[in-house]
């Protein structure tokens, strides 16, 4: 019968438990969890090179496009992971010059006040992830760790406060259910 409230007393305050944790750590460390990204990306693609390379040994179907597939995907998952932060700031750079393009289309196309106001803060923001790529992705991992902190803290809340609800009901009530 330990085990059984063991059990249930972890998986009903475990997950919000860690859930806290990692908002925490979200908050105070953002680039752990961009450092921690790009490790996996590049363990990713040097696995998925090896995969490759063994395909083709396998297959006996050498070809220069293979060798040349094998070679970027291991290259670029090493780089990955003895630059971890890269990640952030070449994707963060990416998405900023994807959103001032497209800021400056909607400007050009769109014929209402509203449209234009809002390519112009698409452009900005586009602008603002050019310039500061490292900026932008610790405000993005801090703000999902809010995020996650509130949703923790809400199920341990939720949870203690059921729990006390469930104590103050009779036992001896027999459900006719």
């Amino acid at each position: 019968m330990k085990n059984q409230k063991l059990s249930a007393f972890l998986s009903r305050y475990a997950t919000p438990a860690v859930l806290i944790v990692l908002g925490l750590v979200l908050i105070f460390c953002p680039d752990t969890a961009s450092a921690l990204i790009s490790k996996v990306a590049g363990w990713g693609l040097m696995m998925a090179g090896i995969m490759v390379a063994v395909a083709m040994v396998v297959d006996r179907g050498w070809s220069l496009s293979k060798i040349l597939t094998i070679l970027v995907l291991a290259g670029l998952g090493r780089w990955l992971m003895t630059h971890p932060l890269a990640w952030a700031a070449w994707g963060g750079r990416i998405i900023g010059l994807l959103l001032l393009l497209r800021g400056i289309r909607d400007f050009t196309q769109s014929a209402f006040t509203q449209g234009k106001v809002l390519s112009v803060v698409t452009a900005a923001l586009g602008l603002m992830l050019i310039l500061l790529p490292m900026t932008a992705s610790r405000m993005v991992f801090s703000l999902c760790g809010v995020v996650i902190l509130v949703v923790g803290g809400g199920m341990l809340a939720e949870r203690i406060w059921e729990k006390k609800n469930w104590e103050d009901d009779d036992p001896n009530i027999i459900d006719a259910l």
